[in-house]
Formats: structure tokens, sequence, C-alpha cells
């Protein structure tokens, strides 16, 4: 079987748990602090389908960890601190994907061929999620970041160039100019992860 193909099958649980925990802990973390959107519009739930968003999932295989889910809709509105619990919900998700990352990676101390295989990328999907959120690109969760840390006027201009932003970043991803840098990233994060599970 051709490798690439091979890969891909291999990525799909990668392809679809990263992206659906990430949107679900994203739903569940708004409802927790008072948030009943999520829940009206199904998303507090671990089916995939209500995640799936196929342009995410498509470009989170090709970029190699550059993608998302469908965005979960919150509202502050009855949030106690918006400011803070808005900075919980854009930032825990992530945290999360590191967390199941690390578990993933530990994993594979007692499996081999295969399986260890698709727990590598498991793994390797979760982290790559995690970082390429903190880029100030539309969808990814720093947006969200900005939009409460930035002054108002700031994160208006900002938001006049996002769409710009984010076609200038996608068209250099693709052209492979920042697909080793992140890769780079993501493995450095895979080896601290493995190396500090050897510790414990």
């Amino acid at each position: 079987m051709d490798n690439y193909l091979m890969a891909f099958i291999l990525s799909i649980p990668g392809l679809i748990v990263a992206p659906t925990l990430h949107e679900f802990v994203r739903a569940l973390a708004s409802t927790a602090l008072g948030d009943d959107l999520p829940k009206k519009q199904g998303r507090l739930t671990l089916n995939p389908v209500k995640h799936f968003e196929p342009i995410g999932f498509l470009l989170l295989f090709y970029s190699g960890g550059f993608g998302w889910g469908k965005p979960v809709e919150t509202s502050g509105l009855y949030y106690k601190n918006r400011k803070r619990d808005s900075l919980i919900v854009a930032i825990l998700p992530s945290v999360v994907n590191l967390i199941l990352g690390m578990v993933f990676l530990s994993l594979t101390r007692w499996t081999d061929g295969v399986l260890m295989q698709i727990l590598v990328y498991l793994c390797y999907y979760n982290v790559g999620i995690a970082v390429y959120n903190i880029l100030p690109v539309s969808p990814m969760d720093c947006v969200k970041v900005l939009a409460v840390v930035l002054p108002a006027n700031k994160y208006f201009t900002y938001l006049q160039y996002e769409k710009m932003i984010q076609m200038i970043f996608l068209f250099l991803l693709f052209l492979g100019f920042f697909g080793g840098v992140f890769q780079g990233i993501i493995y450095g994060i895979m080896n601290f992860l493995g190396q500090a599970l050897f510790i414990l």
C-alpha cells in the first residue's frame, strides 16, 4: 500500500479525536461557567460528527497539525468574570490536548506495530492542535485570547486584517514555509513529554 495512503489511514483516529476533544472541552468549559449556548446547539457531546469540519480535517492532515473542528459558539453573557472566563474557555482546550497527547504517548510503552503508530499519530495531532492554536490566525484560539487581552481599538484593527492574515498564512503554509518549523516544535514537545514520562 502507498506510504502516504497508509499514513492517512493510521492518522484518522488522531484527525478525529484531537479536534473533537478540543471543541468538546470548549463547550464543557463554557457550559460550566454558566453559558447554555453550546448545550442548546448540541455541541456538549463527544460525538465527532457534531464537531466535524471537512476543510479543517483535511488541512490537519495535509499541514501536519494546522486544522480545526467546527468551532463551538459560546456566549460570555452569563460568565461571572467575563475576561477571566473567556480566557479559560480559549486556553483550556489546548491544555487538555497536550495532556491527552501525553496520555497517548505513555500508552506506546505497552504497544508495538500498527497500534503504536496510531497512538503516536494520536499524540502528534493533539500536540499539533495545541501548538498551532498559539498563532493569531483565524480560527485558532489565539484570536479569542487577543479579543480579551488587547485594548478594544487594537483588536478591531487586527480584525480589519484578519482575513488577509489568514490567507497569507495558508498560502505560505501550502508553499511549505512553516511546515518544517512547526513540525520541529511538535516533535520537540513530544520528545520532552517522552522524557518526562521516562522520569515518571
